[in-house]
């Protein structure tokens, strides 16, 4: 009785060890996968994401090291190579999506998006539980190994919170110049909610004065973190009418919409340029030869008229 315990233990320490190594080799393997494979931006209903096919991710497993007879983990055919990307899928490595197509007069949204550069937006299926060797399957890695630069930043942090617990003790220049810097910081921080409590005070003012139609910020590029430091400042205040702003927006939507769905061609809003070109010339030659007409009468008056005139 107490050999078979024995050799249970032996069994379940043996179990144990090989899961630890099994695991070990998963990491290592996707983190190959994801320096090597490319990827391609996305777009899920929550955010952006880079996605892959399954081909492409058996193609670079096929092309590693791991083809070779001498690694721990030997892929001789393409199946084989299928059946760990499944352990990978099983153990949330990569998650799988599922393309969204909507059909349009004969025309799917996948050839549409691909001809026009955008991104292909997609489904998370969090329940797939094969992996499939295909170019049309697309998969975004959950798995994200931590680089040197995380255990960098997480070791200053840890020295950031040990030197502030020791300010006390630190020589007396050094809390000096820590409480200037706290001070400073402090009012920084107070003239940016400052700034918010005005920009929002001055818009109220000016909505509440031209009932909604006008819109009045002050430093509007505050807040856009895409801009540089100057940027930010730039231009100092704006003034927006809210319903013209909101019709060119809705113009420009329905063309937008109206050539992707080859209603309106390049050729028609050229013309439609010219026509409206051609209308404020002929309108403005209207006007000169009016203009030019009220002369010859004056002219053809005589000199006792012109006077009145």
């Amino acid at each position: 009785m107490a050999g078979a315990t024995k050799e249970e233990k032996e069994q379940e320490a043996a179990n144990k060890e090989k899961v630890k190594k099994i695991k070990r080799l998963m990491n290592e393997v996707s983190k190959y996968l994801q320096n090597e494979i490319k990827t391609t931006e996305g777009k899920t209903k929550e955010s952006s994401i880079k996605y892959f096919s399954g081909a492409a991710l058996v193609d670079t497993l096929m092309c590693s090291s791991w083809n070779d007879p001498n690694e721990d983990l030997h892929l001789e055919t393409r199946e084989d190579a299928v059946e760990f990307c499944t352990g990978l899928l099983s153990n949330e490595f990569f998650i799988a999506l599922k393309q969204k197509s909507k059909k349009k007069k004969g025309d799917t949204e996948t050839s549409k998006t691909k001809k026009k550069g955008k991104p292909l937006r997609f489904d998370v299926i969090f329940d797939a539980d094969e992996f499939l060797d295909s170019p049309e399957q697309f998969y975004m890695w959950k798995y994200s190994p931590m680089g040197i630069w995380a255990y960098v930043i997480g070791g200053g942090l840890l020295l950031g919170v040990i030197a502030m617990a020791l300010v006390p003790v630190w020589p007396g220049e050094a809390q000096i110049a820590f409480q200037y810097i706290t001070n400073g910081s402090g009012i920084l921080v107070g003239l940016l909610f400052a700034l918010m409590i005005v920009r929002l005070i001055l818009f109220v003012i000016v909505w509440g004065s031209s009932r909604g139609v006008y819109h009045f910020w002050l430093l509007p590029n505050i807040n856009d973190d895409k801009l540089g430091i100057i940027e930010t400042f730039k231009p100092l205040y704006s003034l927006q009418d809210y319903y013209a702003e909101k019709e060119r927006k809705e113009q420009r939507k329905k063309r937008r919409l109206a050539r992707e769905r080859g209603e309106v061609s390049s050729s028609e809003v050229t013309s439609a340029t010219e026509e409206k070109r051609g209308a404020s010339r002929s309108s403005l030659s209207r006007g000169n030869d009016e203009a030019q007409g009220e002369e010859e009468e004056v002219e053809g008056v005589p000199p006792e008229s012109k006077k009145d005139i």
